[in-house]
């Protein structure tokens, strides 16, 4: 069932001030609360505007309708004019004409429910949709009456009554804008309190864990087991200082590497210290901040890789240099780790690239997790480079 309601022929610029009038007073009559009045009163001028720059006029017609048993308002905005080519384009928002005509059709497509265009060379068009906010309280008939009635005892505002509605309108809605900006505030310092609870409570929970690893470890008896349980506890404690990083950033979406790095080889240092006093371990890195996902992987592949220089590349004990360093590439969107040290070098038969150690298997697989393109030199010393991409899902 369709019951029309009234028409606005808009041929001057005032006639768009008075459709928009029309429009706010219906929507107000039809039960719409103050902002959702403002939204269907511009989504009409807008519409009728660019009738008016576009097509040199055209007319408002507003309609009451049931769609699927509910009551619709609807409004459509039609000219004679030369129709739009592009207004898929238009409507998707990717399309600026220098005189609005993009922004005012995708923008009134925001402030309705559900906004149709049919366009061709003989003219366009537009067709608004807005769900009445509860059932009407009389039948569609009677309501029709009602605002017949009303309309014909309205008398329209002084157009500039009616710029001073609007700023009235567009104040009131900086105020809720101002109102929810500050709620959404409150809602993200909650979050990141949270947020941060949940990175000490994980950090404490892998120190525990690292820990009891730790305490196994050294009630094993076998020396192979034993070093695979602190190669274990190593990689946890990574983890563990992973998110003491983030527990102590203001950003708690994102890693500082070179802090992160640094720390993690610090532990790893002493870790071996007693292994090898007279190494020396330095570390070199650009600033920059990495995603949770993607730090996590490349902590753990500078834990293995420095874990293996620690404990491979000076079999005799005695001095010795590991040097860690991390390197940028901005326009290349590139981030570049090279772990070198002046050991005893990899021969030709135990080439790590072929090698089936769980270390080695976790750096290949680890490279391969952030997208990465490892490179081993074992001819004077040792030198692992993993070059990856920084931009990463």
């Amino acid at each position: 069932m369709t019951g029309s309601l009234f028409s606005v022929h808009v041929r001057q610029d005032r006639d768009i001030v008075y459709a928009r009038q029309r429009a706010r007073f219906v929507a107000e009559r039809l039960g719409f609360d103050v902002q959702a009045q403002t939204r269907i009163a511009t989504a009409v001028s807008e519409v009728a505007r660019n009738a008016y720059a576009y097509a040199g006029g055209g007319k408002v017609e507003f309609r009451l309708e049931e769609q699927a048993g509910r009551p619709v308002l609807a409004i459509e905005v039609s000219d004679q004019g030369p129709g739009i080519a592009n207004v898929q384009t238009i409507l998707a928002g990717g399309y600026r004409s220098p005189t609005g005509l993009g922004v005012g059709l995708a923008g009134a497509k925001r402030l309705v429910d559900r906004l149709e265009v049919a366009t061709s060379k003989a003219g366009t068009a537009v067709r608004l949709y807005r769900n009445l906010p509860r059932g009407l309280a009389r039948p569609l008939g009677e309501t029709l009456a009602h605002l017949a009635d009303a309309l014909m005892r309205q008398q329209p505002l002084d157009p500039v009554e009616e710029v001073q509605r609007q700023n009235q309108e567009l104040l009131r809605s900086l105020y809720d804008l101002r109102q929810r900006e500050e709620e959404l505030l409150a809602a993200i310092a909650e979050k990141e309190v949270l947020l941060k609870e949940v990175y000490h409570r994980v950090k404490n929970n892998l120190q525990i864990i690292s820990s009891l690893v730790s305490l196994k470890a050294r009630k094993a008896r076998d020396g192979a087991v034993r070093q695979e349980l602190e190669d274990v506890r190593s990689r946890i404690h990574s983890l563990s200082i992973l998110h003491e990083k983030l527990y102590q950033s203001d950003d708690l979406s994102r890693v500082d590497l070179a802090g992160y790095v640094r720390d993690l080889c610090s532990h790893l240092r002493q870790s071996f210290l007693g292994k090898g006093e007279g190494l020396e371990l330095t570390v070199e890195a650009d600033p920059v901040s990495l995603s949770l996902d993607l730090a996590i992987q490349l902590g753990l592949l500078v834990n293995e890789i420095v874990t293996n220089a620690f404990k491979h590349a000076f079999p005799q004990g005695g001095s010795g240099t590991i040097k860690v360093a991390l390197e940028v590439d901005e326009e290349a969107r590139r981030l570049v780790l090279r772990v070198s040290d002046n050991g005893v070098g990899i021969p030709a038969a135990k080439h790590p690239g072929g090698s089936d150690s769980l270390g080695m298997n976790l750096i290949r697989a680890l490279a391969a997790r952030v997208e990465g393109e490892l490179k081993i030199d074992g001819g004077n010393g040792t030198t692992v480079t993993v070059g990856m991409p920084l931009d990463q899902d």
